[in-house]
């Protein structure tokens, strides 16, 4: 097996993480890739068969390492796109919901890994289209916002073909089960297990008391018009952004691949929750 090493040059704490992996992986006669521009971050000289592209790294990769944040593992995931690699991610941030594996147990996890002690799960992801446009892919969410302006923008959803609602709001976010746990969850979305098959509808501050965020499966297109004069924002996984003239459409469905994520075979979603959402805490016992 050879693993890939992609990290966010950005987080301070890379630099021992990535030496733990590399001196491990350097011991037990493991062949691995590094990401270029990694190479700052190192306190030994590689051989320069281990450094390479981007591009070069996932086409000889079998897993990749995703050392950083959320935000990471999803660059992380567009990258590798439909080439099917598992990903493992890293946690080097705050949250790390995806990327749910410390710094501190990154060794004993690639272990678990070379005896066969893990899991690969495949996870849905959304595509967005515009007329006339390339499609856009998700794996968290697609977002369409009001842009560059404080007033709302009138939205009207349909669902294969079927009306669902026509109403006034700052937006609206389409989520994967896997992505039900970020912006959808703050806009006051539903938790999702993300091995569910469906899509949830979640307005942004609508100004209405009658809808709410809607479940619907993910075999269906979702059509979002929008109705007003001005201009939207489409944005996918937080980028990239795409600006557009309304009234104008957008739709949106299942994309044809699906992202494979590395996790624990020890731990459950629900576990992951609690862990990172504080899931059923009582803060009166604080």
């Amino acid at each position: 097996m050879i693993f890939g090493i992609i990290g966010n040059t950005g987080k301070k704490n890379v630099k021992p993480v990535l030496a733990d992996i590399i001196t491990f992986l350097q011991d037990q006669k493991i062949e691995f890739l590094l990401q270029q521009e990694l190479k700052k971050f190192l306190q030994v000289q590689l051989p320069k068969k281990h450094l390479c592209s981007i591009r070069t790294l996932v086409k000889h990769s079998d897993m990749i390492f995703s050392l950083g944040g959320d935000g990471t593992f999803l660059n992380t995931a567009k990258i590798v796109g439909r080439k099917q690699i598992p990903i493992l991610g890293v946690n080097l941030g705050t949250l790390g919901f995806m990327a749910e594996v410390g710094p501190d147990e990154v060794i004993t996890f690639i272990n678990k890994i070379l005896n066969n002690k893990y899991k690969v799960y495949s996870l849905c992801v959304l595509e967005a289209k515009h007329s006339g446009s390339e499609p856009i892919y998700g794996m968290n969410d697609i977002v369409i916002d009001k842009c560059s302006s404080i007033k709302m923008v009138e939205l009207e959803i349909f669902y294969k073909g079927e009306h669902v609602i026509r109403f006034y709001a700052d937006g609206i976010i389409v989520s994967t089960p896997t992505g039900s746990t970020g912006y959808s969850l703050s806009a006051g979305g539903n938790v999702i297990s993300p091995y569910s098959q469906v899509f949830a509808i979640t307005p942004i501050c609508p100004h209405t008391l009658n809808f709410r965020p809607v479940i619907v499966p993910d075999d269906g297109e979702i059509l979002i018009k929008t109705h007003h004069t001005g201009m939207v924002r489409i944005t996918a996984d937080g980028s990239p952004s795409m600006t557009y003239k309304s009234p104008t459409k957008f739709f949106i469905r299942k994309a044809d691949y699906t992202v494979r994520v590395v996790k624990d075979i020890d731990k459950t979603y629900f576990q992951t929750l609690s862990n990172k959402l504080l899931w059923g805490a009582d803060q009166r016992k604080r």
